[in-house]
């Protein structure tokens, strides 16, 4: 399996791509959350993993940020929001492999409602 995506949403991704080409902003960083944290957020994902999700979000920190640049502040809270919000509420956490990061700047974690 090379994509956790439909084709009908793979094709979808890529309209999107080729309708907005990037002016190098985030587009994690100008998302509206769906819930919001001090260093985190909760957003939904445009083009989910519609093979195997039903419910397809992502947690993002606030700021524009690889994992290794992660402060002490942002660990500790993504760690109560994994507990507390995270594991309550969905099947899996996801993290894409350094190949499959389709934005690599911007450390996220993809959160999954199974089928």
């Amino acid at each position: 399996m090379g994509s956790l995506r439909t084709e009908m949403m793979v094709n979808k991704y890529k309209e999107y791509q080729k309708a907005n080409p990037s002016d190098g902003s985030c587009p994690l960083c100008s998302r509206e959350p769906l819930k919001a944290y001090s260093h985190w957020k909760i957003i939904d994902n445009k083009f989910p993993y519609d093979i195997i999700a039903t419910t397809h979000h992502m947690v993002v920190p606030l700021r524009h940020v690889v994992e290794a640049e992660l402060t002490e502040a942002e660990l500790k809270e993504f760690e109560s929001i994994k507990t507390n919000f995270i594991n309550p509420g969905y099947n899996y956490i996801i993290e894409a492999t350094p190949l499959q990061k389709s934005i690599p700047g911007h450390f996220h974690l993809h959160l999954i409602i199974a089928k």
